[in-house]
């Protein structure tokens, strides 16, 4: 499996495309003055790159309560946003990547229409049963990648959850014809 870094995926060849880069990280963290470069240089000799999942799931919750109105929606488009950084070419691409950040285990169950399972998610699997769908980030996340690689805009709804007493998360493709 690859090593994939944020820069890696981005398979940075000349100028135009480091720029393209540096506008993209610009967006997404704002004035932060922080770009993919740093966050891929990790400096934990010890503890390496890995993070407990609970704290995963606190800095998403944590988001949530303090975020207020619209927490859930601006979490959706934060994972939006990180996908399309990510410049995954391929739907292949896309799962070995969500499978390299430990976001979970997907399947891509159908082609068309596409429908995604997504086994041990990092937010939900094991969870209690809530009763409603609960992985918004990571929806954002795999419509932010498949815009991309379609080319187009979708609909990406989660029809099963972890969260809701299912073994994993199930997400279909809708494309958005305007």
């Amino acid at each position: 499996m690859t090593d994939f870094t944020i820069v890696n995926l981005f398979n940075i060849n000349n100028f135009k495309e480091k720029e393209k880069l540096q506008n993209a990280t610009n967006k997404l963290f704002n004035k932060l003055p922080i770009d993919f470069e740093e966050i891929c240089d990790i400096n934990r000799p010890i503890l390496g790159r890995c993070v407990d999942t609970v704290l995963y799931r606190a800095v998403l919750l944590s988001l949530v309560k303090y975020l207020g109105f619209n927490a859930l929606s601006k979490l959706y488009h934060a994972g939006v946003d990180f996908g399309k950084s990510l410049g995954v070419k391929s739907i292949d691409e896309m799962i070995e990547c969500f499978e390299s950040l430990r976001m979970g285990i997907p399947e891509l169950v159908s082609k068309d229409p596409i429908k995604i399972h997504v086994y041990e998610c990092a937010f939900c699997s094991g969870l209690p049963n809530v009763g409603k769908s609960v992985c918004y980030f990571e929806r954002g996340v795999l419509t932010g990648c498949l815009e991309g690689i379609l080319n187009k805009k979708v609909k990406v709804v989660e029809s099963k959850c972890c969260a809701n007493g299912y073994d994993y998360c199930e997400f279909k493709v809708y494309p958005i014809n305007k």
